[in-house]
């Protein structure tokens, strides 16, 4: 006799992600979590007077989907508090989107924006003058997309103490005029050292953010979040957050490393708040390294000298302080996410967990380096024969003539066949998730997901224009890259990933079936329903199951 069920959904299509069962047409969930999965028949017999029931009228059904790569709580702070810049292509645009949003918050201390796109836009068109034109006077601080790149008005660098002589942040650099002034473009650390002069947020700020976020991304059917850089107050706002009963997400994170900070303080402080933060909602588990930048200002670490300038980057630890601390984190049980864009970046990472593994012997680590935008064929086995996780953002991974003119130059025709190569690590035998770094770019799974599969901008047809085609995957392993392998990377598909007894019921209910479209239509899929922990976190209101 099976203990009768707090809730059934019957007359799905349920694509459970598990190999042992991988279709069903119902489920069955007592106390939050899944305790039976199979007919409607089977299902129909667990239920009694109190159980609740969602007849799924024949819709697809996924586990909730996950993200391990995004910027949840910063983002939701940035986007919820400060102009929006994603959507300007020409000065004029960003100029008065900002006039804008100065007027209308005329009691801010400081002007705060971002999304501009540093494909679009350069040091030689973002100028502190003319961000100045807009600002009224009062200091400014722009982060581009990427949030590698940034522009200061006049008064904010006079507030930071940027002139002729000022010394340079770690890890970054104010671009300069001859005479040493700052012209307005800020380098990747120097955009953190002018953030910090800027008012930060309250806790406050971050919990409404959050709490507005949250439901967002439960509408896009995103159940899980890998926050990819987390301070301590940032894990004190996600635990209130969830105690206020305002996040309904599950939220790992992992926390920034830095080349100049001891090892052994920072080891301690990972130390301090894996234990603090361990909960089943919020926890911290793993060390962030940027070991390079980006591209589009040429900060990214490449094994072969630019194509264009014959010049390089340098990153950001030595190799040999890779080693070191990679084999320290690893040794003390955390996973390593790393920041690797250009190829010499990925090797060296890769050279770098080897190392660990030598020292400490293998665990089940799950180490994981994230965007991979230009990779070396001959590493791709590395990761399979090391363990390491491929984490995409396959948004990126379409033609934009901007970035594309840039990468190409940089790279050559021969390194360009492989940008973002997710299609080969796949065929490899690599784990890989797909995630979306928000706020870079959208968090919208199913338009990330229909680029993994195309490879073309969303509008397009099947004749349009297609970057690096060979690298295209299928609607299967995109969903896999959502689900079970994001759980996998994630720390917790032991109780999230699949649609398996004994896990959380974390589910969502579509309005087609992905595997019955035009891959052209993925990104126009609709979340009917979506359950966490068999709660309902959002129900479109056309659902009346």
């Amino acid at each position: 006799m099976h203990q009768p069920a707090d809730l059934i959904i019957t007359h799905a299509d349920i694509h459970t992600m598990d190999e042992t069962l991988p279709k069903a047409q119902a489920i069955a969930v007592h106390d939050g979590r899944i305790v039976a999965v199979g007919t409607n028949e089977e299902i129909e017999r667990m239920t009694d007077t109190r159980t609740r029931r969602i007849h799924a009228q024949g819709r697809m059904m996924l586990p909730g989907l996950q993200d391990t790569h995004v910027h949840f709580q910063l983002s939701s702070a940035d986007l919820h508090h400060n102009a929006a810049l994603y959507d300007a292509t020409t000065v004029d645009e960003l100029l008065d989107i900002i006039r804008d949003f100065a007027g209308r918050n005329p009691d801010k201390p400081w002007i705060r924006g971002v999304g501009f796109s540093s494909s679009l836009f350069s040091p030689e068109t973002l100028t502190k003058e003319k961000l100045d034109s807009v600002t009224g006077g009062r200091p400014a601080l722009m982060l581009a997309s990427d949030h590698h790149n940034g522009w200061a008005n006049s008064a904010a660098f006079e507030i930071a103490g940027v002139k002729p002589g000022s010394p340079e942040p770690e890890n970054g650099n104010y671009v300069r005029l001859a005479d040493g002034s700052p012209k307005g473009w800020l380098l990747e650390d120097a955009i953190w050292a002018m953030n910090r002069i800027a008012p930060g947020y309250t806790d406050d700020e971050y919990l409404q953010a959050m709490k507005h976020y949250s439901k967002a991304f439960n509408r896009r059917g995103i159940t899980g979040v890998l926050d990819a850089m987390v301070s301590r107050n940032y894990m004190k706002n996600y635990q209130a957050s969830y105690e206020r009963g305002d996040l309904t997400v599950r939220v790992r994170a992992t926390s920034k490393i830095f080349a100049h900070k001891p090892l052994a303080e920072q080891l301690q402080e990972l130390k301090d708040l894996r234990e603090v933060y361990q909960g089943d909602r919020v926890s911290l588990h793993s060390a962030k390294f940027f070991l390079d930048g980006v591209l589009e200002n040429g900060t990214a670490v490449l094994l072969e000298p630019r194509t264009d300038t014959g010049g390089n980057a340098e990153l950001m630890f030595s190799q040999a302080q890779i080693n070191e601390y990679f084999a320290a984190f690893d040794r003390e049980k955390f996973q390593l996410h790393v920041h690797t864009i250009g190829d010499g970046a990925v090797r060296a990472a890769v050279d770098g967990i080897e190392y660990a593994l030598h020292q400490n012997g293998k665990w089940d680590a799950r180490h994981q380096l994230a965007h991979l935008q230009v990779v070396n064929p001959a590493d791709i086995s590395r990761f399979r024969e090391l363990g390491i996780l491929a984490n995409y953002q396959t948004l990126w991974a379409q033609p934009n003539s901007a970035a594309d003119a840039i990468a190409e130059a940089m790279l050559g025709p021969e390194r360009s066949q492989w940008i973002f190569p997710v299609g080969a690590f796949i065929r490899e035998g690599v784990t890989c998730m797909l995630s979306s770094d928000w706020g870079v770019s959208t968090y919208d799974p199913f338009q990330i997901m229909q680029t993994a599969v195309t490879r073309q901008n969303a509008k397009a047809s099947p004749s349009d224009p297609v970057l690096t085609p060979q690298h295209r995957i299928g609607v299967e392993e995109a969903l896999r890259g959502y689900t079970i392998n994001a759980a996998h990377a994630a720390w917790r598909d032991d109780c999230t990933g699949s649609l398996s007894v004994g896990k959380y019921a974390d589910l969502i209910v579509l309005d087609r079936n992905l595997f019955n479209i035009s891959p052209y239509e993925i990104g126009e899929t609709q979340v009917l329903l979506t359950l966490l922990g068999g709660q309902e976190v959002h129900r479109d209101p056309g659902f009346d199951a």
